[in-house]
C-alpha cells in the first residue's frame, strides 16, 4: 500500500491523457510537482518545529536510552562470559569395570548370583526411567442402536 507499480503510473498517464489531451499534459505535470514540492516542504517545516520545541523534552529521554542500551550490553557481555566458563562434566560409570572390581574384592560369587544382581540393577532402572500408570481405565463399551438396553436384545 502506498507504491504505484509500473502498471499503474501507465493506466493514470493514460487517463491523464485522455481526460485533458496531449496539449495540456506539459502544464498539468508541472502543476503537479509544483504542489508535491510544496507539500514535502511543509512536512518538513512541522517535523523541524516539532523537534525544536520538543528537543529540551526529548534529550533526557535519549540519554536515559543510551544508559538502558549499555546496561543492556553490559549484562548480555556479563551472562555470556560465565556461560562460557561454567562447564558441567557428567561421571561416567562403567558398570562392567565396576562389577569386576566387586567380584575381585568380595572373592568370585557365583554366575547366578551375580547375574542376579546386574538383572536386578537393570530391573530397577528400567523402573525408574518407565514408571508404569497409576491405574488402568475401564473400557468404554459400544452401543449397538438396534439393541434393546433393558433386555440386551436385539429389536
Amino acid at each position: 500500500m502506498g507504491s504505484l507499480g509500473t502498471g499503474e503510473i501507465l493506466v493514470i498517464v493514460l487517463v491523464a491523457i485522455i481526460v485533458f489531451g496531449p496539449h495540456r499534459l506539459p502544464e498539468i505535470s508541472r502543476k503537479a510537482g509544483e504542489l508535491l514540492s510544496k507539500a514535502r516542504q511543509m512536512a518538513n517545516s512541522v517535523t523541524q518545529s516539532i523537534d525544536s520545541e520538543y528537543g529540551e523534552i526529548a534529550a533526557p529521554l535519549k540519554d536515559l536510552k543510551g544508559e538502558y542500551d549499555a546496561t543492556v550490553s553490559d549484562v548480555k557481555n556479563v551472562a555470556s562470559s560465565a556461560a562460557a566458563n561454567l562447564s558441567v562434566e557428567m561421571p561416567t560409570v562403567d558398570l562392567k569395570k565396576q562389577n569386576r572390581a566387586d567380584d575381585a574384592g568380595a572373592g568370585a560369587a557365583p554366575a547366578d548370583e551375580a547375574s542376579e544382581s546386574v538383572g536386578s540393577q537393570a530391573a530397577a532402572s528400567d523402573d525408574n526411567l518407565n514408571p508404569e500408570p497409576a491405574e488402568a481405565q475401564p473400557a468404554i463399551e459400544e452401543v449397538d442402536p438396534n439393541t434393546d438396553v433393558a433386555e440386551g436384545k436385539a429389536s
